[in-house]
């Protein structure tokens, strides 16, 4: 665990606004669940779909991403963070673009706020990008996790360049291009090429640390980087340049074949863990790789069928089910260590202070990853049958492992020990 920690980390006051404000849009994204049911009949994109998914994926998945890179990039790549400052300046613009995104989304009548809101997000991401890119500069020694990191941000960088230009085709009707197909390339180089990319590579990191795992090997996560950066690149490529739709297709297979090789890796790395308790942590790990596979076959079966039922189930498991599990069941283990070292750190010694399973109300933590479970797998159901009632009470279920999520999270924060 100690690892997790360096002096050339930034401040926690740092992280700590990513994360807390990570879970205020994590709330707020599941509130505007409720409102997506009547376009899963329809046309996979609509504004109120474009709320949802920028509340949850930019306010929360990406939210959490930046101050997780914050804390790991020097721990990963062993040098400090370029700039502490141009990461706060990130976080308030960030924050700020997008606001007026999902008000733009939300209420027609603003939607010049998508393009203005779009601008300032953009940005806010420009700079993060520069400080990663900046941090690497100074890398004297790569390896396969900094080269997944790197390539992530690549990949965003690309992804938010065709989001700000969509922005403005959607404002000012500027340009001539085919919207459809670049908002799929958006979504593609965000999803696959930034957000599955970080995933990847941070689990080479965080899953041996915390399963105590040792002598594996690992040549399944180099295969799958080669493959996933490749089938990303194709794929974005194929659909800007309007190319033949088998080299999306041959892209898309690369991507899910890395997804693939990613899986066993993480199964091979569990097969030899020293550390044989499965707790919250273990539980919520298990659901997400379940849960994507279950997303790829919904994917395939979307391409083979061509019924939009498949895709937003597809996305249901893929953001709830592999990603807001992933997540959750990382938060309690790194954010009370985070907390531990800053507040109860300098007492040992002096005074008696926690474990870091006494800063997680365990039963609180457990209920919620059996809720979220049973919740995504109505949700699931429920799209693909469809039943509307039902995808209402997997959406209230959603939320309400929501809220204990962030009970969880001030609950860590607000831990003062016991006398």
């Amino acid at each position: 665990m100690r690892s997790l920690a360096t002096e050339m980390a930034p401040p926690f006051a740092l992280v700590a606004h990513f994360f807390i404000a990570a879970v205020v849009f994590l709330l707020l994204s599941t509130v505007a669940l409720f409102e997506v049911y009547p376009d899963l009949s329809g046309y996979g994109i609509s504004f109120s779909l474009a709320s949802f998914a920028h509340l949850y994926l930019l306010g929360f998945v990406m939210m959490v991403i930046f101050g997780a890179m914050y804390q790991l990039l020097p721990v990963v790549l062993e040098i400090p963070l370029f700039s502490k400052d141009f990461a706060y300046v990130q976080f308030y613009a960030y924050v700020i673009g997008l606001g007026m995104m999902v008000l733009g989304f939300r209420y027609l009548e603003w939607h010049l706020l998508i393009a203005y809101g779009g601008f300032l997000t953009y940005m806010s991401i420009a700079i993060f990008c520069a400080n990663v890119f900046l941090t690497f500069y100074r890398l004297e020694k790569n390896s396969i996790v900094s080269s997944y990191l790197l390539m992530g941000t690549i990949f965003l960088a690309v992804a938010v360049t065709l989001g700000i230009l969509l922005g403005f085709v959607l404002a000012h009707g500027m340009l001539s291009i085919d919207i459809d197909a670049w908002v799929k390339a958006h979504v593609i180089g965000t999803l696959f090429g930034f957000v599955m990319m970080i995933v990847m590579g941070v689990s080479m990191v965080l899953i041996p640390m915390f399963s105590l795992a040792h002598g594996f090997k690992d040549r399944y996560i180099h295969a799958a980087l080669f493959l996933h950066g490749i089938g990303v690149s194709v794929a974005i490529l194929a659909l800007v340049a309007a190319l033949p739709t088998a080299v999306f297709y041959a892209a898309l297979g690369s991507v899910l074949i890395s997804m693939g090789l990613y899986l066993f890796q993480m199964g091979i790395i569990f097969s030899v863990r020293v550390r044989k308790q499965n707790d919250y942590w273990v539980k919520n790990l298990f659901f997400s790789f379940l849960s994507l596979i279950g997303a790829m076959v919904m994917l395939l079966l979307f391409f083979i069928e061509a019924q939009e039922r498949y895709l937003f189930a597809a996305a249901e498991l893929f953001f709830f089910g592999f990603l807001l599990a992933f997540i959750v069941g990382h938060l309690y283990k790194i954010l009370p260590f985070l907390i531990w070292y800053k507040t109860f750190s300098p007492l040992v010694g002096k005074q008696k202070v926690p474990l870091l399973h006494q800063m997680v109300h365990t039963k609180s933590a457990d209920i919620q990853a059996f809720l979220l479970f049973i919740s995504v797998v109505c949700l699931s159901i429920a799209t693909l049958l469809p039943l509307q009632v039902l995808f209402y009470g997997a959406s209230l279920g959603v939320m309400s492992s929501v809220v204990l999520v962030a009970f969880n999270v001030v609950y860590a924060f607000t831990y003062k020990g016991e006398n």
